[in-house]
């Protein structure tokens, strides 16, 4: 949302970002509620998307740098699944002891510019504190009074899984699991992934035995459409999860948009480097909480994941042309290759191999999993499982 808008304003994205970042709580949440009032997941995508019953309509009157957004009805914001991969590099935690450390004591130093104190306040008020009530993405309450639980039971109803990490090193972190929940989800998005790389890897292929199944990709794709657009309420347009989609995506995108550059508060904590995942290992290292050594594959799958799964729900795969599209050169073969090598990387699990002929029936449900890979560490080491590990096809 945040680093779309960066890249949308006239002018250098990294430019804008450093606007984006230096403007008051005030106007950010005017930002968000503009996006709020234009739709749903999917124009990240670069095409329409699905799109959300409209609230009240947001302030109007924002500007940035030549980019306005007017009350037009467009869809603007990534998939939850953006959210969860971003979250699983222990940014929000990481960025929470930054503030804590900056507004409790001076064990950081106190900073120097005007620009990192506004980001400051501003990530506190919209990110890490309560809401105001009558904004349509204050989700605590006493009913539910823990965000970062919130967040992670919408994760588990989507897509069966847990975060790699708990709370303060703990194993586990405390949130409602509920009965119904996509369980299967990452079983059938890991064969979907399978089959489609068979496809690939045979799309030269034009002698007998071509083990490419367009058909078994057609079903797998319906079966996730039917399985996320259940959890909306019956398709895509549906409100169900609509706010804490919004919320958690929000907030990854505006912490993703602050280690996309060498900002003013990631140059206030001496962490430049040349990518997301360098700068949030410095910043890490400076608060004592070590990012998860596999956040590079996460930051690269989070908007790349999410523009599959939009098209998923979309429906753009379930006939014999949108299958085929996955295999033929061109875009949607490339994003698709990138996310099987990073799903790889994460999860431990090679999505290139398929399963041996005893094993290769339909996928079994996953409990509780967590997309596992090496521990928080720069270093690899065996994988944070949260108690429970998704189960392998193999």
């Amino acid at each position: 949302m945040f680093l779309a808008l960066a890249h949308r304003a006239t002018g250098a994205a990294e430019a804008n970002a450093q606007q984006l970042l230096s403007l008051d709580a005030a106007t950010v949440s005017y930002l968000m509620e503009a996006a709020w009032s234009h739709g749903g997941p999917g124009l990240l995508t670069g095409v329409g998307g699905p799109k959300i019953a409209a609230p009240p309509p947001a302030p109007v009157g924002i500007t940035l740098a030549g980019a306005r957004l007017s009350r037009v009805w467009t869809p603007v914001w990534d998939h939850l699944i953006y959210a969860y991969m971003i979250e699983n590099t222990r940014v929000y935690e990481i960025m929470g002891r930054v503030i804590a450390e900056y507004t409790q004591g001076e064990r950081l130093g106190i900073l120097r510019t005007d620009a990192a104190y506004q980001w400051l306040r501003t990530t506190e008020e919209l990110f890490y504190k309560d809401a105001s009530p009558l904004q349509p993405y204050n989700l605590v309450s006493r009913v539910r009074p823990d965000i970062a639980a919130t967040r992670r039971n919408a994760y588990y109803r989507m897509f069966g899984m847990d975060l790699n990490h708990g709370r303060d090193g703990a194993p586990a972190y405390p949130y409602i699991k509920p009965p119904v929940a996509n369980r299967e989800f990452v079983t059938t998005f890991e064969e979907f992934l399978r089959q489609v790389w068979r496809a690939i890897e045979n799309a030269r292929n034009f002698l007998a035995g071509n083990p490419t199944d367009f058909a078994a990709i057609q079903d797998l794709a319906d079966r996730l459409e039917n399985m996320l657009t259940a959890r909306r309420g019956g398709g895509p347009d549906r409100p169900n999860l609509s706010r804490e989609e919004f919320l958690a995506v929000a907030l990854f995108a505006w912490l993703h948009l602050t280690l996309a550059f060498d900002t003013a508060i990631v140059q206030e904590l001496a962490a430049a480097g040349p990518s997301p995942e360098e700068r949030l290992r410095q910043i890490g290292e400076r608060v004592g909480l070590p990012a998860h050594g596999r956040s590079h594959s996460y930051f690269l799958l989070a908007p790349r994941v999410s523009t599959l799964l939009v098209a998923i729900e979309r429906g753009d795969f379930n006939d014999p042309t949108g299958a085929r599209t996955l295999a033929a050169p061109g875009p949607v073969r490339d994003l698709v290759s990138e996310i099987i090598h990073h799903w790889s990387q994460v999860s431990g699990r090679s999505l290139k191999a398929m399963p041996v002929a005893s094993d290769a029936a339909m996928p079994v449900a996953v409990s509780g999993g967590t997309m596992p890979g090496p521990a928080p560490s720069a270093v690899a080491a065996p994988a944070a499982s949260n108690g429970k590990v998704a189960a392998e096809l193999s």
